[in-house]
């Protein structure tokens, strides 16, 4: 097996994705987690992403039109 070249330097780029704004910490929290917790928790997202939706299609169902102006 041959080393691609980010590999040929594990700590490098490790500083990489962090210096480009990679939580690595939160990969390593997620990783710890069986995949039946991490689907658990993209439910929850997906419900909560589905509910948040549906809210603002509701707030913006009441929201009424400018008043037309005239010129």
């Amino acid at each position: 097996m041959t080393n691609t070249p980010l590999m040929d330097n594990p700590a490098q780029a490790l500083e990489d994705a962090r210096r480009a704004g990679i939580d690595l910490d939160l990969l390593d929290a997620n990783l710890a987690l069986t995949v039946k917790e991490r689907w658990s928790q993209h439910d929850a997202a997906l419900e909560l992403a589905l509910k948040l939706e549906e809210a603002g299609k509701n707030r913006d169902a009441k929201l009424q039109p400018p008043p037309a102006t005239t010129h």
